[in-house]
Formats: structure tokens, sequence, C-alpha cells
């Protein structure tokens, strides 16, 4: 057995499905990244602390993915050591190397959550990938509210569209975070495009491979590019920041959106995303009267 597939027998006795899928994701985009191979126990146990400056240096990935993807080498080479695998001079190196990076990161770590997009910001990003395969995958982000370690579970047959033309995506328990099933419906800013995008998407998962399978690490690396590019902050969360805070405008109770987006506690929606707004309190008035 190597030591990866050690490592991941570990993982499957000590953490969460989730954190498992996403220290091996994290781990294959740093290999790519150093050595443009595929994830092996040669590639990482070889890395110096040189390799380590010059991908956190180098990537054009946020400070935050950058952090999660330090916390997986870091807990990788930690196993790997403990069982004998790593010289203790190397291991205390590299370790040294992850956790002087991890304290400038930091610093720069973003304090706030995400904001969510407006409609003229999120037009500005669709209208520049209009013509490639992340238009169809942006707007999926933005009008479902998945999380990234969800969609790269999503098939066909997730896809169902009801009896009104909405489009719910349905996500069993071993594509979630908290490993509990859900149904999320895909909404956008309002009616018609509700119901425009529910079916476009409809459509495009009928040939999901093709256009809207898409590797984890291309992904976030052409998004923080692009986020650069267009001068405008936003990461792949950011779409389900901005699909939540639609819920919240249209007027869906607390409850309705944490079991939509997959919330483990209710006080995270809430505390997160039911900021008192005038404005959205003037439109519920409004739309009660009309």
């Amino acid at each position: 057995m190597s030591i990866l597939e050690a490592w991941i027998k570990h993982l499957d006795r000590t953490r969460s499905t989730f954190t498992k899928d996403s220290y091996i994701n994290h781990l294959k985009t740093f290999c790519s990244t150093i050595s443009k191979s595929v994830l092996s126990d040669e590639d990482l146990l070889r890395i110096t602390g040189k390799d380590i400056y010059a991908f956190v240096d180098e990537s054009s990935l946020s400070p935050q993915t950058i952090l999660a993807i330090l916390s997986a080498l870091k807990h990788y080479l930690k196993f790997s050591y403990r069982r004998g695998f790593l010289p203790e001079e190397n291991y205390n190196n590299i370790l040294k190397t992850v956790e002087d990076s991890r304290e400038d990161l930091n610093m720069k770590k973003e304090k706030h959550p995400p904001k969510a997009l407006t409609e003229q910001e999120l037009q500005k990003i669709l209208s520049s990938v209009k013509n490639t395969k992340y238009y169809k995958v942006y707007n999926l982000f933005v009008n479902s509210g998945i999380r990234l370690i969800e969609f790269e579970k999503l098939k066909q047959e997730n896809f169902f569209l009801d009896k009104s033309n909405i489009l719910w995506i349905r996500l069993d328990a071993d594509m979630t975070k908290r490993r509990k099933p859900r149904m999320t419906p895909v909404i956008s800013f309002n009616k018609d495009k509700t119901l425009e995008i529910s079916e476009q998407i409809y459509e495009w998962s009928k040939d999901f491979d093709n256009n809207l399978k898409t590797k984890r690490g291309a992904l976030q690396v052409y998004t923080d590019r692009l986020s650069k590019r267009l001068n405008i902050e936003f990461s792949i969360h950011s779409f389900r920041h901005t699909y939540i805070t639609n819920l919240v405008n249209y007027g869906f109770s607390a409850e309705i959106v944490k079991e939509f987006v997959g919330h483990s506690d209710i006080k995270t929606t809430i505390d997160t995303y039911y900021k008192f707004s005038q404005k959205r309190a003037q439109d519920l008035v409004e739309r009660l009267l009309s």
C-alpha cells in the first residue's frame, strides 16, 4: 500500500467525507502546480521549502484557497513523518516553511464573507465567458447555490424539472458537506429569469460531461484570474453567497433557506445573511400589497 493510499484510508476513519475529498483535491492542485503531473508519493515526499514558497508566491489562487491547500499538505506530511516515510529534519524544515507561509497569508485573509454579486457585476462576469464552458458552469453555481465539493459529484440524473418548469437539483447524502440529502431549486434574480435559466440548465444537464463537467483546480485558477482581470472581487463561493442573498430578498424564511443550501445550523443562516435591509423590507411590503 502506498503512503497516499494509507493516508486516504486514515482520512476515511478520522475525517468526514467532505474533509477527506477536500484534502485530496487540495493535494492534487498543489501537486499539479509544482510538477505538472498526477498526485503521487514521489512528488509530495521530495518537495522542499523552496517549492512551497514558489507555489505561494506564484499562485493566482486566493489566500483562502492557498491556506486550505497548505493545511492539507501539512496533514499529509505529518502522517508521512509519523509513519517513518519522511526524515525528521526534512519534515521540520518543510513544516516551518508551511507555517511561515500560513502566517503571511493569514494577514491577507478576508475578514468578512464574500459579498453577493450585483446583477451588473454578474452580467459583466457572464458576458466575459459567454462562449465558453465557464458560462454554463457559472450559471449553475449562481442559480443553485451548490458548493464546489457538491458540484464535483453531480451527474445528469441529479437534475429534475417539475411541472412548474422550476429546475431542482437532488443532492444525495454522499454528495453533501454534512452527509444530509437535500433538494435545492434553481432560482435567479426574478421569476422570468428563473424560468428561463431553469430550462437552459436542464438542457445543458442532458449532456453533463460536455456542458458542465470541469476540473476543480482549473475552475478555481480561471476564476481567480478572471476576478483580477475584471476588477471584480469574486470567487466560486461568491456565487453561492449571491444565491442565498437572492433567496433572502425573495422573502424565504430562514428555515427554508437553511434546508435549500444545506447549512448545519440555522444560526449560520441568520447571522450571515439576515441582516436588516430597509430596501428588502420595503420590497416585501409592496409585494404583499400588490
